[in-house]
């Protein structure tokens, strides 16, 4: 949904790209998002297949959640879009749990 949600707004943005300026930064943060949202369905899909790469796939999508929070929190937290992000930094609490389950995984032998 996230990499279908990106799609319709890059193109949303390219028609209306003469009549409305896109800032940079909304641009790059749909990079970052749909990155992001490409890494989380590897990650699954190796821990699905029992990898050892999903460890390498988890850490990646930890670290582009964290940077992309990071940066986009340097914002007003007082705006409207606070409350979003709120939600995403709730999410990103559960994936870096999930994360941590995943790093503990080769120690038992699962995955390999």
């Amino acid at each position: 949904m996230l990499l279908y949600q990106a799609l319709l707004n890059w193109r949303l943005q390219r028609a209306l790209s003469g009549v409305i300026a896109v800032p940079a930064d909304d641009r790059i943060a749909d990079g970052v998002i749909a990155l992001g949202g490409v890494v989380v369905l590897m990650s699954g899909v190796a821990l699905a297949a029992l990898s050892a790469w999903a460890v390498v796939a988890f850490l990646a999508g930890w670290a582009i959640q964290a940077a992309y929070l990071l940066w986009v929190n340097r914002a007003d937290l007082d705006s409207p879009l606070a409350s979003g992000r709120l939600k995403s930094v709730h999410a990103f609490a559960a994936y870096t749990a999930v994360t941590g389950v995943v790093l503990w995984l080769p120690l038992t032998g699962v995955l390999g």
